[in-house]
């Protein structure tokens, strides 16, 4: 196996939330685990490092990198700004169709045990709502700066107090678009942005709760 298909396997875990923020990369065991030599892995670690996803400890060590609070902060007040941008040009165009469709949605994702999938159908819960706003641009920014936020998927397990607050803000969101409510509808994801920023920061070594 290439150093790049080492780099694209490494990334995808860290980003998906299967390698946890904090947690130690040995390039020995790597190299064993893809059945390498340790130069294939020393290279996707560098390029890792370079690309901000692995820290450096104080012993040498590296880590995977986790957003720190100030990054998680930015990356909210960003989703904050263009998501109640969508909210406000799509909800006066919401047909009863697009609602029932996001309560599809809503309800898989509130069942479903996979990370990946219930990113996928989160994204589309709230494409589903933006859409009718119009804007194509907007919509594609959304989707990109959720996909950084994917890490929160993994402290949502199924039959958890976040997963159940999780489908319930969903369901918060949809009623007050169903009444064509955009200030409340605006205040609800500005809510519920929030929260996912914190869970972006929370580290299991850190208390913080699973």
């Amino acid at each position: 196996m290439d150093p790049n298909k080492i780099t694209e396997t490494l990334q995808s875990e860290i980003e998906n939330g299967t390698l946890a923020p904090g947690t130690t990369l040995k390039q020995e065991r790597l190299a064993e685990r893809f059945g390498v030599s340790r130069q294939p892995v020393r290279q996707a670690l560098e390029r890792l490092l370079a690309n901000g996803l692995l820290t450096k400890r104080s012993d040498r060590s590296l880590a995977v990198n986790g957003l720190s609070a100030n990054e998680a902060r930015e990356l909210s007040q960003i989703r904050i700004s263009l998501e109640s941008t969508a909210l406000i040009l799509s909800i006066p165009h919401l047909t009863q169709r697009d609602l029932r469709k996001a309560i599809r949605l809503n309800d898989d994702l509130f069942e479903e045990e996979a990370p990946a999938i219930i990113e996928e159908l989160d994204i589309a819960f709230h494409r589903t709502l933006y859409a009718p706003c119009d804007n194509g641009r907007l919509l594609q920014m959304i989707d990109e700066l959720r996909r950084e936020a994917r890490r929160s998927y993994h402290r949502q397990p199924p039959g958890s107090q976040a997963r159940k607050a999780f489908y319930e803000e969903h369901n918060d969101l949809l009623a007050v678009c169903n009444l064509g409510d955009v200030s409340k509808a605006v205040e609800i994801i500005e809510k519920h942005i929030s929260i996912t920023s914190r869970q972006l920061v929370e580290h299991p070594e850190n208390g913080a709760p699973q």
